[in-house]
C-alpha cells in the first residue's frame, strides 16, 4: 500500500493476543507505508519494537488498562483501525475510538470480502514476503508450548525420529529455539536428538530469533509461536498438530501442516484440546518434507 493511499489516513491495527497470533501480522503490518500505530499487548510491543516505532499498550486486562487505551486512541483520532484480533476487546476499542474500524480478522477466519483498505494491505502482505530454494545452513526445531498447552508437544522419540530423517536427508546442524521458560523441558528434548544440535531456547532476543528464523533452511514447530515468525519471514515450515486445528495457519505455499492420519483420517482434529494424549504416533515428516520439496530442493 504506497503512501499514495494513505495520504490523507492516519491508520492504526489492533492485535492484543499471544505471540504467535502477533507474529501472524508481520508481514501485513510490514507492507504498511507509513508504518501504522499499533495497539498491542506489552509482549507485542517487545516483539515488535525493533522494526516499528508508535505503540499504544495495552499493559492489562482489567477495565481501567482498557479504558485507558481507548482515551488515548480517540486522543491520536485514527481515520481507520484495521483489527486484526477480532475478539471482544478490540470490538469495544474499535467501537468507542471515533475510526473507521476494518474487521481484517473475519476476513481471515471466514473468507469473507474485505473492505479496500483490508483487501489493499493483505494483498501487500503476500505479496511482499517471498520463499525461494534455501541455502542449506540449518534447520529450526520449536519442540514447546505454552505450560497451557503443553498438549502440542509430540513426545521426545517422535523429535528423535524427526532429527533421524533430517540428518539421514540434510545433514544440517539442528537448533532448538523456546522461550526462557521452556528451557528445560527444550534441553531434554535435545539431549535425546541425533547430530550436531544447538540449544537457543531462552537465549535469543526477539531480533536474534527473527533472524535465525529468516535464514533458517527449514522450521519443523509446534503450533506456537515460532511457526508464526517462520511463516512471517518465508521459511519453509512444517507444522506439527494433533490437539489442535489446522485451519487457515498453514495459508502460504511454503508451509503446510501435518497430523496423525491413522488417528483422524477425516482430518477433524479437535479445535483446541488441553489435555495430553496420543496425537502424534502416525505423525510422518516425510509427508511435510515432500509437500515443500520445491523449496527445499
Amino acid at each position: 500500500m504506497g503512501s499514495d493511499a494513505t495520504n490523507d489516513r492516519r491508520i492504526a491495527v489492533i492485535k492484543l493476543s499471544a505471540l504467535g497470533d502477533i507474529a501472524s501480522t508481520l508481514p501485513y503490518i510490514r507492507a504498511m507505508d507509513p508504518a501504522p500505530c499499533i495497539i498491542t499487548s506489552p509482549i507485542g510491543k517487545a516483539f515488535l519494537k525493533d522494526e516499528f516505532s508508535d505503540f499504544i499498550v495495552l499493559d492489562k486486562k482489567s477495565f481501567a488498562s482498557q479504558l485507558k487505551v481507548i482515551r488515548e486512541v480517540r486522543k491520536r483520532r485514527f481515520t481507520d483501525i484495521l483489527d486484526f484480533q477480532g475478539n471482544k476487546r478490540c470490538r469495544m476499542i474499535g467501537r468507542l475510538s471515533g475510526s473507521r474500524v476494518h474487521d481484517v480478522a473475519n476476513v481471515f477466519v471466514n473468507n469473507v470480502p474485505g473492505s479496500e483498505l483490508t483487501e489493499s494491505v493483505i494483498a501487500k502482505g503476500t505479496e511482499a514476503i517471498q520463499c525461494g530454494k534455501r541455502e542449506r545452513t540449518h534447520i529450526i526445531f520449536n519442540t514447546g508450548s505454552s505450560p497451557k498447552w503443553t498438549s502440542k508437544r509430540p513426545p521426545a522419540e517422535k523429535w528423535q525420529e524427526f532429527a533421524t530423517i533430517l540428518n539421514e536427508r540434510y545433514q544440517l546442524p539442528i537448533k532448538l529455539v523456546g522461550s526462557e521458560e521452556e528451557r528445560p523441558y527444550v534441553q531434554e528434548i535435545a539431549d535425546g536428538l541425533p547430530g550436531d544440535v544447538e540449544v537457543l531456547a531462552g537465549k535469543t532476543p526477539f531480533p536474534e530469533l527473527k533472524k535465525v528464523i529468516r535464514d533458517a533452511f527449514l522450521t519443523v514447530s509446534t503450533d506456537s509461536a515460532a511457526l508464526h515468525i517462520s511463516k512471517a519471514e518465508g521459511t519453509p515450515t512444517i507444522g506439527i498438530f494433533g490437539s489442535h486445528a489446522i485451519g487457515g495457519k498453514m495459508r502460504f505455499p511454503w508451509t503446510v501442516g501435518i497430523y496423525d492420519r491413522v488417528l483422524y483420517p477425516d482430518g477433524k482434529l479437535p479445535i483446541a484440546e488441553q489435555t495430553p494424549g496420543n496425537y502424534y504416533d502416525h505423525v510422518d515428516l516425510n509427508e511435510g518434507l515432500e509437500a515443500l520439496a520445491d523449496y527445499l530442493g
